[in-house]
C-alpha cells in the first residue's frame, strides 16, 4: 500500500514467555509442555495483526481464521493515548465518536501516539467531511 506508514508491532513479551514455559517444561520433564501453547497463539496472533495509516485515515487489521479490518477516519478521533512498559513497548488507545479502539504491542507507543498526533491534528484542520467536531 502506498504512502502508508506501518506502527511497528513488538513481540518481544511473547519470546520472554516462550523462553519461560520452554524452562517450565523442561524442568517438569515435560509435563507442563501445554504451556507453550499460549505464547505460539499470541505470536500466530500478533504476526496476523497490521495497524497502518496516512494523511486521510487509520486502518486496523487483526485476525487469523476470521480476518476483520476495521476503517477509522482520522478527523472523527476524539482522543489518542498511550501507555508504554519498561520493554519498551506498550498499547495504544484511539477513541473516535463511536468506539474505543485498542492497538497491542505498539514499539515504542508513546514515539508512536507523537506522530500520529501530528497526523489527527492536520485532518482535524482539514476535516474533509466538514463535520462538527
Amino acid at each position: 500500500m502506498e504512502n502508508y506508514y506501518y506502527m511497528p508491532i513488538s513481540k518481544t513479551i511473547l519470546y520472554i514467555w516462550l523462553a519461560i514455559a520452554s524452562i517450565l517444561a523442561l524442568a517438569s520433564a515435560g509435563a507442563l509442555l501445554p504451556l507453550e501453547i499460549i505464547p505460539l497463539a499470541y505470536f500466530i496472533i500478533l504476526s496476523n495483526s497490521k495497524y497502518y495509516y496516512n494523511d486521510e485515515k487509520m486502518i486496523i487489521e487483526t485476525g487469523v481464521l476470521n480476518k476483520s479490518q476495521r476503517i477509522v477516519p482520522l478527523y472523527r478521533i476524539i482522543n489518542i493515548s498511550a501507555q508504554d512498559n519498561i520493554f519498551n513497548f506498550g498499547n495504544m488507545y484511539i477513541k473516535d465518536k463511536e468506539q474505543i479502539v485498542v492497538l497491542k504491542y505498539i514499539k515504542n507507543s508513546k514515539n508512536e501516539m507523537l506522530k500520529l498526533t501530528e497526523k489527527w491534528e492536520n485532518a482535524k484542520k482539514e476535516n474533509i467531511r466538514n463535520e462538527i467536531i
